[in-house]
C-alpha cells in the first residue's frame, strides 16, 4: 500500500510540474490553473503575501500570451479569455492592495502596482490592454513631495523629489529623481556566489538627456561554483536626467519598466 501510494503522489508531483509550462488549450493547462495556482494562493496568508500572488497570476497571463502569439495560437477566443482572466487578477490584487494601505503598507502596495504597471507597459498591447486602463484602476504609485528652502523663497530653490519601485523575481528596485539626477538602486537576487550584476546606463545626447535606458545583466565570476543561493547584490547608479524623461529598465533583456516617474 505505501508504494502505491509513492506512485500516486510522484506521478502527482511530475503532472504538477509539466502543467507549469503548459498554456491555454493544453491538456494540462487546468491543472496549472485549478491545482497549482490554488495551493499556491492556499500560502499567501497575508493581504501583501495575496496581493502579489494575485500580481503574480496576472503577469502569468500576460506571459502566456506572449508565447501564444508567438507561436501564431492566439486567436479571437483565447485572448478574450486571457483578458477577462488577467482583468480578474489585477482586480484581486487592488483590493488587497487597498487592505495594505488601510493598515499603513502604502509601500508594499505601490510595489506591487508599479510591477504590474511596468509588465503592461512592456506586453500589454498583446492583448489590447493600455497603461491608462491600469492608471484609472490603482491610483497613482509616485511619491512627490516638493519643499521649499526656508533660506531662500525664489522658485529656483524648490527641490524636487520623485520616486517609483519596481519589483519582480530579479529583485526590488527603486527610481528616484532629485535635482536633476536620476538614481536607479537597489538589490537583485543571486543564484549564486558567483553571479553578479553588471549595469550599462544609455542616455540620450540632448541636455538634459530625455531618454535614459538602465541594461541590468547577469555575469559568472567563476567556471565554477557552488551552487547555494547567494546574497542578494546592492547597486547604486545615477545619471543627469530630465525630471519627465522616458526611462526604461531592462533586466537581462526584459522590460520591467518602461515610462515616466513624474
Amino acid at each position: 500500500m505505501g508504494i502505491i501510494l509513492a506512485i500516486i503522489l510522484a506521478i502527482s508531483a511530475g503532472v504538477s510540474y509539466r502543467a507549469e509550462s503548459s498554456l491555454p488549450g493544453d491538456a494540462l493547462y487546468s491543472v496549472k490553473t485549478d491545482v497549482n495556482e490554488r495551493v499556491s494562493g492556499w500560502l499567501a496568508l497575508s493581504a501583501e503575501a495575496e496581493s502579489e500572488h494575485q500580481a503574480n497570476l496576472a503577469l502569468r497571463r500576460l506571459a502566456e500570451a506572449e508565447k501564444l502569439k508567438a507561436e501564431g495560437k492566439l486567436d479571437a477566443e483565447l485572448k478574450s479569455r486571457l483578458e477577462g482572466e488577467f482583468k480578474e487578477h489585477v482586480k484581486a490584487a487592488d483590493d488587497e492592495m487597498d487592505r495594505l494601505e488601510e493598515e499603513g503598507e502604502s509601500d508594499a502596495a505601490s510595489s506591487v502596482r508599479t510591477k504590474i504597471k511596468s509588465s503592461v507597459s512592456a506586453k500589454g498591447s498583446i492583448l489590447g490592454i493600455t497603461e491608462i486602463e491600469i492608471e484609472n484602476e490603482f491610483e497613482s504609485e509616485n511619491e512627490v513631495d516638493v519643499e521649499a528652502n526656508s533660506n531662500n523663497s525664489d522658485q529656483s530653490s524648490v527641490e524636487t523629489n520623485i520616486s517609483s519601485k519596481v519589483s519582480g523575481d530579479f529583485g526590488e528596485l527603486e527610481l528616484e529623481y532629485e535635482s536633476g539626477a536620476l538614481k536607479l538602486s537597489g538589490k537583485l537576487a543571486r543564484v549564486n556566489p558567483c553571479v553578479d550584476w553588471s549595469v550599462d546606463t544609455v542616455i540620450s545626447k540632448d541636455n538634459p538627456p530625455s531618454n535614459v535606458t538602465f541594461n541590468l545583466t547577469k555575469k559568472s565570476t567563476a567556471a565554477v561554483c557552488i551552487q547555494v543561493l547567494g546574497e542578494p547584490e546592492k547597486i547604486e547608479v545615477e545619471t543627469p536626467t530630465a525630471a519627465d524623461a522616458n526611462i526604461t529598465v531592462k533586466v537581462e533583456g526584459e522590460v520591467v519598466f518602461s515610462g515616466k516617474i513624474k
